[in-house]
């Protein structure tokens, strides 16, 4: 990822108000341009954390994104998303996308940067997540946004949707380095489509699966050893090189009734080495509960479980298979070195942070994970 600069950010910015401004109706250009819409997300909000563990309390900035939409003449829709991130001091692209219908709802085609259409929380976008960071299986298993091709739809008054697509399965970035590619698809019914009534009683369930041949490639979820790991045992997870075939799959399922909602998703990928190493696996799974005050407020609980495919020793090349060093399971209720509990969002922002190609500081408290359970008090 390229680091950018203040100045150059500030650029950016400018040039993007400049093309508002020559897209407002006030603008006298001579010609018509093409018609587009402004988006972007913001959200921040308080994190209160005990103290007894090193943690830090205080307001915070956690999103900021930029997006860009419109059409092409009369068949081609466009799609572009950029978001700073504050701890890199970078702009990371996330969504370039362009689709055309082709049988009108039933099926239409994608191309470019876009959501590989594989797991529910991974597929919805993060400005309707119910909690501040998907979970570490959403993070560690599923593929992402990817570069390639895709088809999707919906049918029975978009009850039933789906999706599959052919991709690079480098991540987000514009080259096929291994030369290999990754297939992923899925399926979800929602009992109500798209329009959904407070009254309503909502049952949804989806699956997926994915392929993908790799090599050389930063997607083997591991944990590593964190701070002084020798004598306390905690780790932080991350991503290791692998080279080998891997099939990932995931179920979910949610409720939704007034003011209550389910939700549960379970993954499991299955990674097999070229060579005479063993195979190995990775699974998470979590299961939440909300209830909305008002439409405006939300209380949330979550559970979250995940199992690395192995844990990575500090100098020292490669991985080892194992589980994740410690309670072998990051969850919310997990226990670390002295009984200290652990909070799984800090772990999930990491892998989010990994993912994206950067791990940040070791050694601040956001991604230690001897943080106490925090409450987290966000806008809607």
């Amino acid at each position: 990822m390229t680091h950018m600069h203040h100045a150059s950010i500030k650029s950016s910015l400018a040039a993007a108000l400049c093309v508002a401004a020559l897209g407002g109706p006030g603008a006298a250009l001579g010609q018509e341009l093409p018609n587009f819409e402004l988006g972007g997300l913001l959200r921040t909000g308080l994190r209160v954390e005990s103290s007894r563990y090193d943690g830090v309390s205080g307001f915070e900035i956690y999103d900021v994104r930029l997006g860009l939409s419109g059409r092409v003449g009369i068949v081609f829709d466009y799609a572009l998303q950029a978001e700073y991130q504050f701890q890199d001091d970078a702009v990371r692209l996330l969504d370039a996308r362009l689709s055309a219908p082709l049988v009108d709802e039933l099926l239409s085609f994608e191309a470019g940067l876009l959501r590989s259409g594989f797991g529910r929380e991974a597929m919805q976008s993060k400005d309707l997540l119910p909690l501040l960071e998907r979970s570490q299986g959403s993070l560690a298993i599923a593929p992402g946004r990817q570069v390639g091709v895709a088809l999707r739809g919906a049918a029975f008054e978009e009850r039933l949707q789906y999706w599959s697509g052919l991709y690079n399965g480098e991540g987000a970035t514009f080259g096929n380095f291994d030369r290999g590619f990754l297939f992923a698809a899925r399926a979800a019914y929602n009992s109500v489509g798209e329009v959904e009534f407070f009254e309503d009683f909502v049952y949804e369930f989806g699956a997926d699966m994915a392929f993908a041949s790799d090599s050389a490639n930063r997607i083997l979820p591991v944990s590593e050893p964190a701070g002084d790991e020798e004598a306390t045992g905690s780790t932080i997870p991350t991503f290791a090189e692998f080279t080998g075939n891997r099939f990932a799959w995931s179920v979910d399922a949610g409720l939704r009734y007034r003011s209550w909602s389910l939700a549960a998703e379970y993954a499991r990928a299955e990674y097999d080495p070229r060579g005479t190493a063993d195979k190995l696996s990775s699974e998470g799974w979590y299961a939440q509960g909300g209830y909305s005050l008002w439409g405006a407020f939300d209380l949330l609980l979550r559970y979250d479980s995940f199992e690395a495919a192995g844990h990575a020793v500090r100098d020292r090349p490669g991985w080892q298979p194992g589980r994740s060093v410690g309670s072998d399971r990051s969850d919310q209720h997990r226990t670390g070195a002295g009984g200290q509990p652990v909070s799984a969002e800090p772990a999930a922002r990491l892998l989010a942070a990994s993912r994206a190609g950067s791990t940040g500081p070791a050694e601040t408290s956001e991604v230690e994970l001897h943080t106490c359970l925090e409450r987290v008090l966000s806008a809607q």
